[in-house]
């Protein structure tokens, strides 16, 4: 599996998506005057709908794991398939609402996103 982006990929998009998680508990903070305890900010990860975009990156890092765990081996295709699904995520759509529209408006409005992006870009090359 070293041959293939996808275990760094996945890495990369869980430091991804702590990024994008501390970018939205600190809006979410600054909005309700209140700090999140862990418990509290995993119950609105879970639970709440301001928090809901984020839950489709948690369910691919969690394929990508599953996959990578495999016996048999995951297969290349797969390998291919998850990589696209990635891709897809970050960048695939501009329905309103979207992962990718958020993803993209956190993009321009985080210098840290931003730089991660073009980390995570190298993998789809």
């Amino acid at each position: 599996m070293n041959d293939h982006p996808l275990p760094e990929l996945r890495n990369q998009l869980l430091s991804l998506h702590k990024l994008l998680m501390n970018a939205e508990r600190a809006a979410y903070e600054k909005a309700e005057n209140v700090t999140l305890s862990p418990l509290k900010l995993l119950q609105l990860l879970t639970e709440d709908e301001q928090f809901s975009w984020l839950r489709q990156l948690s369910q691919l890092v969690v394929m990508m794991d599953e996959a990578m765990e495999e016996k048999p081996p995951i297969t290349h295709e797969r390998k291919d398939a998850l990589l696209a699904e990635a891709r897809h995520l970050l960048t695939g759509s501009d329905e309103p609402g979207s992962f990718a529209v958020r993803y993209a408006a956190a993009r321009e409005g985080l210098a840290a996103v931003a730089a991660a992006h073009a980390e995570i870009s190298k993998s789809f090359d």
